[in-house]
């Protein structure tokens, strides 16, 4: 994949957080967060909106140099680095607090790699909010990925089953504190709007981001959130 070709696809800037996020960045303590994979930064946007990275150390990671750019622009405070999800050689062991990884497992060639990286550089009794695609046996989308119909054509896998993610997971250390799956409701102007590749000038647009509101569900198709926690005891 050409990340900084994939990176010309507009994350608009609309200032949702999940719930279950919100909830537990209040829920425990911390002073440092990671993004692994944060894209065009469009949720840590919505958190410093929020006031929610006040006094904070934050720290953003992506692959594409595009896109760390566009979140450079958001904070001058924010520590940028451009950098794979299974090699963040740039933070030291068990430096980060809480760790966000939002739809980004999925496009990561060796899944196995990223988890015990994100061990290392966690904190014992640190806390992950993860979510990935999770797929029913009848869902369907229009894209195409080695052979096979994809919520995303970059996606490289789609977890049809529990235990293909949370065995590696618990295998490395870490605690499932929740588990949960809710139906994706995408865009009705998703499709029409990376056809078009809209310019990046638009990502802050009032009524562009309006219209994000009108959505329909993918059937078949998950978001799946998961909040976990490193064991103390595990390095």
């Amino acid at each position: 994949m050409d990340i900084e070709k994939y990176s010309q696809y507009v994350q608009f800037y609309t200032g949702d957080i999940p719930d279950r996020l919100r909830l537990w960045l209040n829920k425990v303590n911390w002073n440092n967060l990671l993004d692994l994979g944060c894209g065009d930064g469009a949720l840590l946007f919505a958190l410093k909106q929020a006031g929610l990275l006040e006094n904070k150390s934050v720290y953003a990671a992506d692959l594409s140099q595009q896109r760390i750019k566009l979140v450079r622009q958001i904070s001058s405070e924010f520590n940028c680095q451009v950098a794979t999800a299974d090699n963040l050689s740039h933070l030291p062991d068990n430096s980060i607090d809480f760790l966000i990884t939002t739809q980004v497992i999925e496009h990561v060639p060796d899944e196995g790699a990223m988890i015990k990286e994100i061990n290392r550089v966690l904190a014992p009794g640190g806390t992950v909010y993860l979510t990935t695609v999770f797929k029913k046996w009848y869902g369907w989308y229009f894209y195409r990925c080695q052979g096979r119909w994809v919520l995303d054509p970059t996606h490289l896998r789609e977890y049809t089953a529990d235990e293909q993610l949370i065995k590696p997971l618990t295998d490395n250390g870490f605690r499932v504190i929740e588990n949960h799956k809710h139906l994706f409701w995408y865009s009705c102007f998703h499709f029409f709007f990376r056809l078009i590749r809209l310019p990046r000038s638009w990502l802050h647009s009032p009524w562009l981001n309006w219209l994000t509101v009108f959505k329909y569900p993918v059937l078949g198709y998950y978001n799946w959130e998961l909040i976990l926690q490193k064991d103390n005891g595990r390095q």
